[in-house]
């Protein structure tokens, strides 16, 4: 009886909503990931790391940290 009642409201769906459902069901995932990394640089940089916020978007920075990775010993 509930397989019947899920395929009434599926085809009771209004196109909009489809397509805002798929839209939703291909998006998440990517705005989940970019959510985790700005969360994750906020509490590294900033909490972990005693820095001021601004700076975590400065171009500097990055120079900075790309040197140190990527540096000749």
């Amino acid at each position: 009886m509930s397989e019947t009642a899920s395929k009434k409201t599926v085809a009771e769906r209004k196109p909009w909503q489809k397509a805002l459902l798929g839209v939703i069901r291909w998006t998440w995932l990517p705005l989940a990931c970019v959510a985790a990394v700005i969360i994750g640089m906020v509490v590294g940089y900033v909490y972990l790391g005693k820095q001021e916020p601004g700076e975590m978007l400065d171009m500097g920075t990055w120079r900075h940290l790309f040197d140190l990775i990527f540096a000749d010993n």
